[in-house]
């Protein structure tokens, strides 16, 4: 019975002569309604690895988002990719960011332990996109190191735990019609630690230099807001 109640869970590939087991969980911190269901095998694997988590019910990426001088951003379009990403792929999930009290906040949810990035949209803002360069995303080697090239969540553990992504800083939106004082403000965040609304230093605003950049580049050379 066990056998036939895991083969309608998940393709695991267990030999006949290796037992699995099932482990479900229903306490995640992200909702009361979050399940999941572990398959392992018995006697393990060498590396002892999991070998499907299936979840539901738990949003577990979520943050805030502002624009490069951390002022606030609502209706930011936030789409969730696990990686790797091929062209054409699903979106994992995909939400805009709403105002709540005063702050903007998203709320994404993976189905599955992996890797993920995200990219972020808005009418009238350069989008970003959190991959590096290398891979085809937006950032740079040299950055703000409080920004990972993925969000980590390749285990049971992190993926029940969450993830908080905040689209500030580095990650932070640039406005396409910025005027001189928007990217002065933007050179500032770059020599010196931002401070928010009531004067608490915010060093994940800070900005990389070419992140800075990017606000005098658009002030100087305006582009097209459909761009």
């Amino acid at each position: 019975m066990l056998g036939d109640s895991l083969a309608t869970t998940a393709n695991t590939g267990v030999p006949d002569n290796e037992r699995a087991s099932s482990v479900n969980q229903s306490d995640s911190p992200l909702s009361a309604n979050a399940t999941s269901t572990i398959i392992r095998t018995t006697p393990p694997l060498p590396d002892d690895r999991i070998m499907k988590i299936v979840t539901a019910g738990g949003c577990g990426v979520i943050g805030e988002t502002r624009d490069v001088n951390g002022d606030l951003l609502d209706t930011v379009l936030v789409t969730l990719y696990e990686e790797p990403a091929e062209m054409g792929d699903e979106p994992e999930d995909s939400n805009p960011s709403t105002i709540v009290g005063n702050v903007t906040k998203y709320a994404n949810c993976p189905d599955d332990t992996g890797y993920y990035w995200q990219k972020a949209t808005r009418y009238g803002y350069k989008s970003v996109d959190t991959r590096p360069l290398v891979d085809g995303g937006d950032m740079p080697s040299v950055r703000n190191p409080s920004y990972p090239d993925y969000i980590d969540l390749s285990t049971p553990e992190l993926l029940f735990a969450g993830n908080v992504t905040n689209f500030v800083g580095d990650y932070g939106l640039v406005s396409k019609t910025v005027s001189k004082s928007y990217a002065m403000e933007s050179i500032n965040h770059w020599l010196f630690t931002p401070l928010d609304e009531y004067g608490t230093p915010q060093p994940d605003w800070k900005l990389s230099n070419w992140k800075a950049a990017q606000s005098v580049h658009f002030w100087q050379f305006p582009p097209l807001l459909e761009e």
